[in-house]
């Protein structure tokens, strides 16, 4: 899976930083981005903006599996960057969560991951 541009991230921040490792953000076109290492895969979806309820209706632009035991769940932000470096321009840092969103209300993450089923 590729992307026929560099994706320029404006904002992201860490929803999970365990099991999986989870980065949500949005892009200079206003899409959503969300990447997701998880059973040792990387995934990222980019989503257009505007979706109703996090959507999940968008392209999925990396499917990697990286441990091929499928037993890793976790990546720092740095390796993250360091792996999709080609086609996705990170932030340097990652912002703090959204203060609306907290760990009672898990609504704002939008439908599970398909590739989880």
């Amino acid at each position: 899976m590729s992307h026929p541009r560099k994706i320029i991230v404006t904002t992201a921040h860490m929803e999970c930083c365990m099991c999986p490792t989870v980065i949500a953000g949005t892009t200079s076109d206003g899409e959503t981005i969300r990447a997701r290492y998880r059973w040792g895969r990387l995934v990222i979806r980019l989503d257009p903006p505007n979706l109703p309820c996090g959507g999940a209706a968008g392209a999925w632009i990396m499917d990697q599996q990286l441990d091929p035991e499928g037993l890793a769940g976790f990546l720092s932000y740095e390796e993250i960057k360091d792996l999709t470096d080609e086609m996705i321009q990170w932030p340097d840092e990652l912002s703090p969560m959204p203060p609306d969103q907290t760990d009672d209300d898990q609504s704002w993450l939008g439908p599970p991951n398909p590739l989880d089923l």
